[in-house]
């Protein structure tokens, strides 16, 4: 090793132990703690600039400028819009139901870039202020129903007292709700006509959660993507040049995995890194991965650099901040996704939909997506056990173990079976079309409005 490799992998070192302490000194802490004042705290003092891919998105093949006239009003209550991948969902059916003669008022807390960009496709969205709403808010919507998408406390509070017909739509396996949280949860669900649930997971994580007792409200609609118009050979090998220039490495001859998703303890960053480090000590296959996401959580980002820069293999490891995403899927041959849980994982369905076959840890909506492209994807065990009965203390236990974690050795073959896959139709020249999107945006949305229609007739 020359002596710059030596100071790199030592400082990797430092910095993945060290950070992996403060990580794991945090995962003993309360959940409020941790969002409310470590993660602010090391936002502050962690941050550095990370490079990002920037590229005008292609065009979809999704259209809303045709939609018969709407005779129910819907309204989509959030919490901000920008954070997370409900977002993305409350956007598709905001976009979409008019085509099924369902008009969509957004009613959010806060406002921001999604926000804005309703308001110019002429959608009504009203902005609550953060921590302060009343029933005013839900009444000027003049919905027929009300979909709760995640919304804030008060926000809750102001569709159940309004006394429209609810509909409670489930996103993500709650692991940090508290006891309280779930008694306001069993009232939502109490009020609701209706329960979606995003995943099988998802509605057997909340099921965990009801009395027995509690009547069966819930049906399952799972997440779809935009039906997006597939990358020619030229696009491919125009996103993949602008991809290396971004992370300064010869991208040509790769296997690139892409890894979309922010940095926190949820997505298990630190544990993909180790994971797919560990399948490029077991192949000769020239694999990359490049991860590009929001910091959410410093500490994760920090550790998960450190023990990129421990290995001798750190150099396949590419860091990115927030980057333009169909510019990241045209430039990759497969998405990877090691999360802990998920409630149904939206980049991972754009990814399929992209035509990249995936490797996905066991969380909500993995099981559906691996099975739609069966010949190519794989289903990985969860580092926690079972996918649903996930809890905040099996999470911090397998950060613990960010570098051996249990599902550590078959995501590591599961990377290089899809690689040594993607190698060998490369060599035969094969261009594996996409699968065709059985359950896109377009199914997702549909099955949204049936159900707000069949709501909004039983309380006529």
């Amino acid at each position: 090793m020359t002596a710059i490799e030596v100071r790199r992998r030592f400082g990797g070192a430092i910095s993945a132990l060290s950070f992996g302490f403060l990580a794991d000194a945090t995962s003993l802490l309360p959940p409020k703690w941790r969002y409310a004042y470590v993660h602010p705290i090391t936002r502050k003092l962690l941050p550095r600039q990370l490079a990002a891919l920037s590229a005008a998105p292609r065009p979809t093949s999704v259209s809303t400028s045709t939609a018969p006239p709407a005779d129910i009003v819907c309204a989509l209550v959030a919490d901000k819009l920008d954070v997370g991948g409900i977002g993305a969902v409350v956007e598709m059916l905001a976009l979409g139901l008019g085509a099924f003669g369902v008009r969509p008022v957004i009613v959010c807390q806060g406002d921001g870039p999604r926000a804005q960009r309703l308001r110019e496709r002429g959608l009504q969205v009203i902005s609550v202020a953060d921590g302060t709403t009343d029933i005013s808010a839900i009444r000027e919507a003049n919905a027929d129903v009300v979909q709760v998408h995640s919304a804030p406390p008060l926000l809750e509070k102001a569709a159940i007292d309004s006394g429209l017909p609810l509909v409670a739509v489930l996103h993500n396996t709650e692991i940090h709700y508290t006891h309280q949280q779930w008694r306001r949860f069993g009232v939502l669900y109490s009020h609701s006509a209706a329960a979606v649930a995003v995943s099988r997971v998802v509605q057997e994580f909340h099921r965990r959660h009801l009395p027995l007792s509690s009547p069966n409200r819930f049906t399952t609609i799972a997440n779809g993507a935009p039906d997006t118009i597939a990358a020619s050979i030229d696009r491919r090998r125009e996103a993949r040049t602008l991809l290396s220039a971004v992370v300064g490495a010869d991208l040509k001859d790769a296997v690139v995995f892409v890894c979309l998703a922010r940095y926190d303890a949820q997505k298990n960053i630190a544990g993909s890194v180790a994971s797919f480090l560990r399948a490029v000590g077991s192949t000769s296959l020239p694999i990359h991965l490049v991860i590009a996401g929001e910091p959410s959580d410093w500490v994760e980002l920090r550790r998960a650099d450190g023990i990129r820069r421990w290995s001798r293999h750190g150099g396949r490891v590419h860091l990115l901040g927030n980057s333009n995403a169909q510019t990241l899927l045209d430039a990759g041959d497969g998405f990877l996704l090691d999360s802990f849980f998920e409630g149904w994982p939206v980049a991972a369905t754009e990814a399929l939909e992209a035509g990249l076959p995936l490797v996905l840890s066991d969380v909500g909506g993995a099981e559906e997506l691996v099975a739609r492209d069966a010949a190519r994807s794989i289903l990985v065990p969860n580092a926690t056990g079972q996918a649903d009965a996930v809890t905040d203390a099996r999470v911090g236990l397998a950060r613990w173990r960010s570098t051996r974690q249990s599902n550590v050795e078959p995501f590591a073959a599961a990377i290089v079976r899809v690689a040594e896959q993607i190698t060998r139709d490369r060599v035969a020249g094969r261009v594996v079309a996409p699968v065709k999107n059985i359950a896109g945006v377009g199914a997702m949305v549909e099955a949204h409005a049936e159900l707000v229609r069949r709501v909004a007739r039983s309380h006529d």
